[in-house]
C-alpha cells in the first residue's frame, strides 16, 4: 500500500552525502594539489556535486513499509528493487549514531537476518520515534506467535512430561521471554575498562609496526653517536652517572652490546606501557557505558564513546557462549563472555554499510560480558539463557595418555633444531633446547590437567587451555553437525576427536572440538550428541 510508505528522515541525504564524501575526500585532495592549489571551487564541484545529487535521489526514491507481519523495503530508479523482510526472521535492529546523529536525534539503522553477511536494509538515517515504532512492530509480532512456533530459549529442552506439566528449565524460560520489561543485567564502570584494557593486546599490531618502523630508520652503526650517545650524556649531566655513561658509550663490541641490551629493556618496558594505554584508550572509545539489557526474549546491548552503537541480539539466535581468562584476568577475578549469533553484523563498523566478506551465513563474536566478575559469570548466564545452569556440572577429562603425544609432537620439532645448533654453533646451544622440552612437558601435564567436557541435560561445555583458558558452551537444540574423528596417529594410540558445529560455524575451525579422547569414549559422546541433537527442532533463523 503507497499511502503505508514511509520516506527516510528529511536530513538523510545530508548523511548520505558525507559518507560518500568521506571516500572522496582523500582523491579530491590529490587532485588538487597536482592542480597546483587552483580552481578549488570547480574541483569541489566535481566532486562534491554528483555525490549531493545522488544522495538527494536516494532519499527521493528510498521507502519502506511496516506491514503486519513484515518490513517491506524499496529502492532505485533504473533498477528498482523491493524486499520483503518478515519480523520472525529479524534477528537484530541495530542503530549506530555519531555525534551528528546525536545532535538532530536520528540514528543508522541495520536490519538484519541470519541470512548472510550484508544486513537485510540500511537506513541512513530514521528520527528515533520511528526506529522505536519499528522495533516496536518487530517485537510484537514476536509475542503474538504461538508457543508451539517460539523459538525462546527454553525451545532447546525436548525432557518428556506428563500432560499439563511444563519442564522447569522451560517454564522458567518461558516466563523470562513473556516479561517485556527491560532489566538491566549488566553495567560496566570505568574502572572494568581500565582493567579490560590492562589485560588485553589491543593496539599490538600499530606498536609493532611503529617499532619495525622505528628499527629501519636507525642506522644503528653510523647513528649511535648521533641518536643514542648524546641521550646518555644527558642523563649523567642530571644524574651522577658519568662513570657508567663512559664506559658504556666506550668503543667497544660489549660495551655497546650491553648498552643496546638495556636500551632493548627500555624500550620493551616503555612498549608494554604503551601498549596497554592505548588498549585501554580503544576500549573506552569502543565501550564506554557498556550496558546489557533483557527485554523479553531479546538482549539489548549499548555502546560507545564518540560513536554510539545499539545492538539487538534475540536471545534464540545465540549459537554458543564462549568465556575467557587470561592470568590477568585471573589477577583481577574477572572474565570476558562472548556469544556467537548468525548474520551480518555492525561490531566492527560504525557508518557504513558493513560487509565482512563474501558466502554465506557467518558466525559473528558479540560481547555478552567484555568485563564481570568471575562469580557473577553463572547467574548471568542464566538470566541470558534461563536453560542454561552451570550448577553441579559433573567434567570429563580427556584421556591421560595425551600428555605423551603433546610432548612427543614439540619433540620433533625441537629436538632436529636444537641438535643442529648444539653441532654447528656451539654445544651450549643445546641449553635452550633443554630448556624448551622441559617447558612441553609443563605444558603437557597442565593441558590434560585443565582440558574437560560435560554433558549436561541441555548441552555441551568443554573447557581448555592452561594459561589463556577458555570455556566454551553449546545447547542441543543449536547442534548442526556432530563428527567422530580419527587420524593416522588417533588410531595407532586408540584415540579419536569430537568435533560440532553450530549454525555459520567457521570454514577453518568448529565451535568445539575435543581432542585426545578415548577412542570408545569419543563414539559414546558422538552418539549422545547426536541422539540429543536429533531430539530438538534445529533453529538458528
Amino acid at each position: 500500500m503507497a499511502s503505508d510508505e514511509r520516506r527516510l528522515h528529511p536530513l538523510s541525504w545530508v548523511f548520505t552525502a558525507a559518507q560518500f564524501i568521506k571516500g572522496f575526500i582523500v582523491p579530491a585532495l590529490v587532485v588538487l594539489f597536482a592542480s597546483g592549489g587552483a580552481s578549488l571551487e570547480l574541483w569541489s564541484g566535481v566532486f562534491i556535486g554528483p555525490v549531493v545529487m545522488a544522495a538527494m535521489v536516494k532519499y527521493v526514491v528510498y521507502r519502506y513499509r511496516l506491514a503486519e507481519d513484515e518490513i517491506v523495503v524499496r529502492d532505485g530508479i533504473l533498477t528498482r528493487t523491493e524486499r520483503h523482510i518478515p519480523y520472525e526472521r529479524i534477528q537484530n535492529i541495530d542503530l549506530v549514531r555519531n555525534p551528528l546523529h546525536r545532535m538532530f536525534k536520528v540514528a543508522l539503522v541495520r536490519v538484519q537476518t541470519a541470512s548472510g553477511t550484508r544486513p537485510e536494509a540500511v537506513m541512513r538515517v530514521l528520527s528515533l520515534d520511528a526506529v522505536e515504532e519499528m522495533r516496536t512492530r518487530v517485537f510484537a509480532s514476536r509475542t503474538t506467535r504461538s508457543p508451539a512456533h517460539d523459538t525462546s530459549a527454553g525451545d532447546d529442552t525436548a525432557e518428556a512430561t506428563t500432560p499439563g506439566q511444563e519442564p522447569a528449565a522451560t517454564g522458567a524460560a518461558r516466563a523470562a521471554t513473556t516479561d517485556h520489561r527491560e532489566r538491566v543485567l549488566l553495567r560496566l564502570p570505568a574502572i572494568e575498562l581500565v582493567k579490560l584494557g590492562i589485560v588485553s593486546n589491543k593496539g599490538l599490531i600499530v606498536l609493532g609496526a611503529a617499532l619495525g618502523l622505528f628499527s629501519q630508520s636507525v642506522r644503528w652503526e653510523t647513528d649511535w653517536d648521533d641518536l643514542i650517545e648524546p641521550y646518555l650524556r644527558s642523563a649523567a649531566d642530571r644524574l651522577p652517572l658519568g662513570p657508567a655513561v663512559d664506559w658504556l658509550t666506550a668503543s667497544r663490541f660489549e660495551s655497546r652490546l650491553l648498552t643496546v641490551g638495556l636500551l632493548a629493556m627500555i624500550g620493551l618496558v616503555l612498549a608494554i606501557i604503551l601498549l596497554r594505554v592505548f588498549s585501554i584508550g580503544w576500549f573506552f572509545l569502543q565501550l564506554h557505558g557498556f550496558t546489557l539489557t533483557r527485554r523479553g526474549a531479546d538482549l539489548g546491548a549499548d555502546y560507545g564513546l564518540l560513536t554510539r552503537i545499539s545492538r539487538t541480539i534475540p536471545t534464540s539466535r545465540i549459537q554458543s557462549l564462549k568465556s575467557t581468562e587470561t592470568p590477568l584476568h585471573r589477577r583481577f577475578r574477572r572474565q570476558s563472555v562472548e556469544l556467537r549469533t548468525v548474520g551480518g553484523g555492525a561490531a566492527a563498523s560504525t557508518d557504513v554499510d558493513f560487509d565482512p566478506g563474501g558466502g554465506g551465513p557467518k558466525a559473528e563474536s558479540q560481547w555478552l560480558a567484555p568485563m564481570i566478575d568471575t562469580e557473577r559469570v553463572p547467574a548471568l548466564l542464566e538470566q541470558v539463557l534461563p536453560d542454561t545452569a552451570l550448577d553441579g556440572i559433573a567434567w570429563e577429562p580427556i584421556a591421560r595418555r595425551a600428555r605423551r603425544r603433546i610432548v612427543r609432537r614439540w619433540l620433533m620439532i625441537i629436538a632436529p633444531a636444537t641438535l643442529l645448533a648444539g653441532l654447528v654453533v656451539d654445544p651450549w646451544a643445546l641449553a635452550p633446547g633443554v630448556a624448551a622440552a622441559l617447558f612441553a612437558g609443563l605444558h603437557a601435564h597442565l593441558y590434560v590437567r585443565h582440558a574437560a567436557y560435560a554433558l549436561t541435560g541441555w548441552g555441551l561445555l568443554f573447557r581448555t587451555g592452561w594459561w589463556n583458558r577458555t570455556l566454551t558452551i553449546v545447547r542441543y537444540g543449536k547442534i548442526q553437525t556432530v563428527a567422530f574423528g580419527e587420524s593416522p596417529f588417533d588410531r595407532r594410540h586408540g584415540m579419536a576427536s569430537v568435533r560440532i558445529d553450530t549454525a555459520g560455524a567457521e570454514s577453518n575451525g568448529h565451535t568445539i572440538a575435543i581432542p585426545y579422547l578415548e577412542a570408545a569414549v569419543a563414539r559414546d559422546v558422538a552418539r549422545r550428541l547426536y541422539a540429543e541433537a536429533g531430539r530438538r527442532a534445529f533453529r538458528w533463523a
